[in-house]
């Protein structure tokens, strides 16, 4: 491989950091649990959907699965924010430009995964209404904070990790909010937060982070930047799995023996760890989607 090639490779792989980062992030659950990587949980809910467009109850799964899928298709991002060159002469200033560049980019990589994820919740929210029906998203939230479901597991850790992430941003003195709380559904707490943080995210109140100690080499902004978008993905993709399993718990996913969504929605945030898994079944054709879900042996 020549000098230039070097420097390509190079420059591709600096550019699909950010959202090599986000796909990796976890949501710690207690010492030594974690909710499976992003990536993995989010590939997860698009098998079940993939099942689902066309031939589903609902006609709105097309459009869930083009945007979600269109999100996980994104693998790299590149800014370099001295639009004016500025910096050139002065080592400094362009180690700072370079920082702020590398912050931005994770900012633009969570804006478009999350922005993606959005649009598929808004239209998986139509699947809970009469064909033809376009609801907002305080309809939807009504209907998921009266869906009596069995505990999603992670859900509680996740709903709490994207307001800590996310607080700054978040007016719990809202109507809307204080009645989610008063609903007691963590559903329905969980789609008022993100609504509010998508409508900022919108009017671009919501601006990426300033580096803090760029000049360091342990400087923890650009993982800051990415677990702020990290926490609100991971909430869509419960908002997902809840509607679902809502709309489609009778489904049969063709791609897992003929097993009900029920029998898997529930669990596609789990991190199955190797021990936990029975080898005595047949395994699934698919590993790392579904690690035949339905043998884990729950704690």
């Amino acid at each position: 491989m020549n000098n230039q090639e070097t420097i390509l490779q190079d420059q591709l792989r600096r550019q699909s950091e950010p959202f090599d980062a986000l796909w990796a992030c976890r949501t710690r659950i207690s010492d030594g649990t974690h909710l499976a990587p992003l990536r993995t949980h989010a590939l997860r809910v698009l098998r079940v959907v993939s099942s689902l467009s066309g031939g589903g109850v609902s006609p709105a799964w097309d459009g869930v699965y083009h945007n979600l899928h269109q999100a996980l298709s994104l693998q790299s991002v590149g800014l370099y924010t001295d639009v004016f060159n500025e910096s050139m002469m002065c080592s400094s200033a362009r180690d700072y430009d370079n920082a702020v560049s590398d912050v931005k980019e994770r900012f633009v990589a969570g804006q478009l995964v999350f922005q993606g994820a959005w649009n598929a919740f808004e239209i998986a929210g139509e699947a809970l209404f009469l064909r033809g029906k376009k609801p907002t998203s305080q309809a939807v939230r009504h209907k998921l904070e009266r869906f009596g479901h069995q505990p999603i597991f992670g859900l509680n850790e996740a709903m709490f990790e994207a307001h800590s992430r996310a607080c700054t941003y978040i007016n719990t003195q809202e109507k809307p909010f204080k009645e989610a709380i008063a609903a007691g559904s963590y559903l329905g707490i969980s789609a008022e937060l993100l609504r509010q943080f998508r409508n900022d995210i919108l009017h671009g109140k919501i601006q990426s982070l300033e580096p803090r100690d760029w000049e360091a080499s342990d400087d923890k902004t650009c993982h800051t930047q990415t677990e702020l978008f990290h926490a609100q993905i991971r909430l869509v993709l419960f908002l997902l799995q809840a509607i679902i399993a809502r709309v489609e718990a009778n489904h049969e996913v063709w791609f897992n023996e003929g097993d009900l969504v029920e029998e898997l929605i529930f669990s596609v945030q789990k991190e199955i760890p190797e021990d936990a898994v029975d080898h005595t079944e047949e395994e699934t054709d698919m590993p790392g989607l579904f690690m035949d879900q339905k043998f884990i042996h729950y704690v």
